[in-house]
């Protein structure tokens, strides 16, 4: 008996396939283009109820934004996954309010969104938390077609297919009421590899643990010294570490510097230190000696 061969895939689909995998790549970076977000993390407390994100459009034609909230939830691993607003215990999106809702801005300029912190009656002490979403929407032309960022357009066999990056970004904004505090630590280091421009390179696997009732935020900093007569340096750092109140502990995997060695008899200090108004500050850290 014969078994029946394997169907080949249509040519068009096929193609459109790998059209499509290509340019997905590509929308990352070219959102990215489309938009300056700053801050791209909001805190407010009893004191400070106020405050504004910067919108900047860097291109060369207007683009519109949506903003909206959504929930999200961190995992074990450090990743946010989106979760129903029924899930989310302490969301902070019936606490601030934000305006405009929709925004246009032209080509080299700024727009702001007002955030408004108005806690409730009663309102429990502790941390509160939603992000903020900012959508690209379609913006019109002078002829009042689209005028979206195009990515590419593929004609084949007749039919065009036309990619256009609306990409989003969700800013964390944390609402913090009452007294509270964070205290976090290095509780493991271990010498690890990761995959850098399809090389293996020297890294850190680098355990953080959190306690108390806000959220942890800095970034991690390796230095290393060969021996005793030789200089510190710097030769790793990752930003943007962050740990949430639904977990205790995060492992993060922090890339070296290409030319770093970790070599034995060597010694490593991780820091985890403060970033935007806590700069400078070391929340906590740990020495160790590379073993033979």
């Amino acid at each position: 008996m014969r078994l029946p061969s394997q169907a080949t895939p249509h040519p068009i689909a096929h193609a459109w396939k790998t059209t499509l995998l290509a340019l997905c790549c590509m929308l990352a970076h070219t959102a990215q283009a489309d938009i300056l977000i700053s801050p791209q993390r909001v805190v407010m407390d009893d004191n400070t109820r106020q405050t504004v994100i910067s919108l900047h459009n860097p291109g060369t034609s207007p683009r519109s934004y949506r903003l909206e909230w959504v929930e999200r939830q961190q995992t074990a691993s450090g990743d946010l996954q989106a979760i129903a607003s029924k899930d989310a215990p302490r969301s902070a999106a019936e606490l601030v309010r934000f305006s405009p809702r929709r925004v246009t801005v032209a080509p080299g300029s700024t727009q702001t969104v007002r955030l408004d912190f108005r806690p409730t009656t009663n309102l429990a002490p502790g941390e509160y938390r939603s992000h903020l979403r900012i959508g690209m929407e379609p913006a019109k032309d002078a002829q009042g077609g689209k005028g979206g960022t195009e990515v590419a357009r593929e004609e084949r066999d007749g039919m065009t297919f036309r990619l256009e990056a609306l990409m989003s970004f969700a800013v964390p904004v944390f609402v913090r009421h009452g007294a509270g505090s964070v205290t976090s630590n290095i509780v493991q280091v271990q010498p690890a590899m990761a995959d850098r421009d399809g090389k293996r390179q020297p890294a850190l696997d680098i355990t953080l643990s959190r306690s108390g009732e806000h959220s942890a935020y800095g970034k991690l900093v390796v230095y290393q010294q060969q021996n005793a007569n030789a200089p510190v340096e710097k030769i790793g750092e990752t930003a943007g570490v962050a740990i949430y109140t639904e977990i205790d502990q995060l492992t993060r995997n922090i890339l070296l510097r290409p030319d770093a060695r970790l070599t034995p008899g060597s010694w490593i200090r991780v820091a985890f230190e403060g970033e935007g108004p806590q700069a400078g500050q070391v929340f906590s850290e740990r020495v160790l000696q590379i073993g033979n």
